[in-house]
């Protein structure tokens, strides 16, 4: 080749270089822009005279700068930032939702438990009983705002679920329009740097919003996974993610995936992790749904016990307490595939067992299932009574899923709306239950107490009122129903009180009658004679109890100390229905021997705080799966928040930190130094320059040889 071919040569690859730097510099701030580089080869020489003479130079390629371990690193970066970023500011915003001073639950608990403990001091008082349901209408309605909040940043969450998608969806779209190009660019025998820089681009920003595999293909085009494998773009062609009620929870959408193939989705949910929408549902599962439910399952537990325990006091006007609080019906909702369009029959049998977790039942064409979803447990389940299932504070009735099919399940949430369902019943204030009606000893050591009282015939008695009644255990496995009764013919005399004095008396348990002699104004009890005060109450001790007796009755009047048994029922824990002369008596729990239970349902006992002492102390008692006071349970909540928060929190600046650390690790290998670049301008210019001057020169050369010849 000539020395013009030579230096062309050199000018056409230096305008080339000039070129690509000049585009390096023009992209300096360009998004996802990879620096590219011009390789140059020198063309093969040629034999002239016995010696090789070169020929110039060729341009082999112009490449992009980039290594694809470092982008995958960077990827996976971006993952991890965009999910610790959307976890942590979701958390931090619950956090404070709860923790708040004036608008958490701890203002109002206090003030509610003041209440019951001011009725309790004056329980005659209508002020404080006011002030008490005042403060019930405050508590519910706290619980009800709370609930409200988290159910507002569910929908921020759900809303932001469906932006996800939607960018998912039109990034995969691109990627597959850019495959196409690409293919069509390799084909010519060079890559097409510029298109793959903006998929690669496209692949950052996906990668911002869900963990994806990326996986090159020999003709250059790339494979998009998504979740356990999900094919999300293949070549020229994408799958569709939607974002739709799915499963039987209708609060929350979950992620389908509709492929070519299939017009329905499949949920892919459960798959779906990492970036912002793995974020969003991870936020809602372990922060929304966890607090929604433990919440609800405070107010029940609060709420359930409140009126448990004013049920087994007098009121004002000598009835028995009321529901203060009215507790929610039980969520259930059915699968969307399922055949049958039945909803099994719900209800909370035992608050305390109940635990803040969501259930789904299941039908295998023979027999039904229950799981717990916040541990993927199966619950053992009761099914004595033919199409009723209890487990786990719940009682199920299937008996209505005749038309039930192999596959179907339904979702239950005894917790997860219960906070916003509580309501205060108790419209009058001379309801609140302070007498005690129904009472467990405090000196009793077993784990038995009371848990129900009904009446079962009115009136009771002559004068509407139940006889004194002693309910002791001798041996841990059986009660002794002790009770003071007298007949017709007592005239005016009562039954003022019946008490256990001494436990341990060998005649305890001895039924005695105790008959009346008008004219020696005396009462007899097995040959021991007791005076008759008339002007006020007569005292019989005898056997290990006390007997006191207002006013004379008539001559030959009988008054009996009864003793039934009743065995204590099992396995334990269980219930054990005693039943007495009108009503009936629930004692749940193990009992220990010389345990006592007292019953007294007369009236004319205004003053008496009893019931309300123990309604006072309920504060204390640990309700909550047994472990944790309503105080303690909502600091459970706090603190299980407040580390999700602290961890995102960590997360979100350990994540920023190697994303920062990979974008400079690319920008290293990718980035455009401009002042790199301005000096290769100043080389590839000169060397221009000075090919240029070679055909100059070449040219002076030339016609001098023309002029030589003429």
């Amino acid at each position: 080749m000539s020395i013009l071919g030579t230096a062309v040569s050199g000018l056409l690859a230096y305008q080339r270089a000039l070129a690509t730097t000049s585009h390096n510099i023009s992209n300096a701030s360009t998004e996802g822009y990879s620096r590219q580089r011009v390789e140059l080869e020198s063309r093969n020489p040629q034999m002239l005279g016995g010696s090789y003479v070169g020929q110039g130079v060729n341009v082999s390629t112009i490449r992009r700068l980039q290594d694809d371990l470092v982008d995958a690193h960077l990827r996976a970066s971006l993952t991890d930032s965009a999910n610790g970023e959307v976890r942590a500011a979701f958390a931090e915003r619950v956090d404070q939702l709860l923790a708040d001073e004036t608008t958490g639950l701890e203002p109002v608990l206090e003030s509610y438990f003041s209440a019951v403990q001011d009725v309790a001091n004056d329980p005659t008082s209508m002020s404080a009983r006011t002030v008490m349901l005042n403060e019930a209408e405050t508590l519910v309605e706290r619980f009800s705002h709370l609930d409200t909040q988290l159910d507002e940043q569910r929908a921020l969450v759900n809303g932001q679920i469906e932006t996800a998608v939607e960018e998912i969806n039109q990034y995969a779209k691109s990627l597959a329009a850019l495959n196409l190009e690409i293919v069509s660019g390799y084909s010519g025998g060079s890559a097409p740097n510029d298109l793959l820089d903006r998929r690669d681009n496209l692949l950052n920003h996906l990668a911002e919003r869900v963990d994806i595999t990326v996986n090159a293909q020999d003709d250059g085009s790339v494979n998009v996974f998504i979740g356990n494998g999900q094919q999300l773009v293949m070549r020229g062609g994408s799958n569709e993610l939607v974002a739709e009620h799915l499963s039987a929870d209708p609060e929350n959408l979950d992620i389908g995936l509709k492929s070519r193939a299939s017009a329905e989705p499949i949920d892919i949910t459960r798959f779906m992790t990492g970036g912002e929408l793995g974020a969003l549902l991870e936020t809602r599962t372990s922060i929304l749904d966890t607090s929604q439910n433990q919440l609800g399952l405070i107010g029940l537990n609060l709420a359930a016990r409140f009126n448990e325990q004013n049920a087994l006091g007098l009121d004002l006007d000598g009835q028995l307490g009321q529901a203060i609080f009215g507790l929610p019906e039980v969520a259930v909702s059915a699968s969307p595939d399922n055949d049958s369009a039945s909803i099994p029959d719900v209800t909370i049998s035992d608050v305390s067992t109940l635990t803040a977790s969501d259930y789904r039942l299941t039908f295998n064409g023979t027999d039904f299932g229950l799981k717990r979803l916040s541990d993927n447990q199966v619950v053992a389940l009761d099914d004595t009574t033919p199409g009723v299932l209890v487990g786990d504070g719940l009682t199920i009735d299937v008996s209505g899923l005749g038309d039930a099919e192999a596959g179907d399940d339904w979702l239950v949430q005894p917790t997860r709306f219960a906070a916003e369902g509580l309501s205060v019943e108790m419209t009058d204030p001379a309801d609140i239950a302070a007498i005690s009606g129904a009472l467990a000893d405090d000196g009793n050591q077993g784990e038995a107490r009371v848990t129900g009282l009904r009446t079962t015939v009115s009136p009771l008695t002559a004068d509407g009122t139940v006889p004194a009644t002693v309910i002791t255990n001798d041996s841990g496995d059986t009660y002794n129903l002790l009770s003071a009764q007298y007949g017709p013919d007592s005239g005016s005399a009562q039954v003022e009180s019946f008490d256990v004095v001494d436990p341990q008396d060998a005649g305890l348990l001895t039924a005695t009658t105790i008959s009346y002699d008008a004219v020696e104004g005396r009462f007899d009890v097995d040959g021991e004679l007791f005076t008759l005060d008339p002007s006020g109450t007569t005292t019989i001790s005898m056997n290990g109890w006390e007997l006191r007796i207002r006013g004379e009755p008539d001559d030959g009047a009988a008054f009996t100390i009864g003793v039934t048994a009743i065995p204590v029922a099992t396995p334990q824990p269980a219930q054990t229905t005693i039943a007495g002369s009108g009503w009936e008596l629930d004692i749940e729990g193990q009992p220990a021997a010389g345990d006592m239970f007292r019953l007294d349902l007369s009236a004319g006992r205004e003053g008496d705080n009893r019931n309300l002492l123990v309604m006072a102390g309920i504060p204390e008692e640990r309700l909550i799966e047994d472990r944790s006071t309503i105080q303690g349970g909502y600091d459970d909540i706090l603190s299980e928040v407040g580390t999700q928060t602290r961890q995102a929190q960590i997360a979100r600046d350990s994540s920023a930190t190697v994303l920062e650390a990979a974008q400079a690790q690319r920008e290293a290998i990718s980035g455009v130094n401009l002042d790199e670049e301005a000096a290769n301008l100043i080389r590839f210019q000169q060397a221009y320059q000075a090919s240029a001057q070679v055909i100059a020169t070449t040219q002076t050369i030339f016609d001098t040889l023309i002029n030589a010849v003429r």
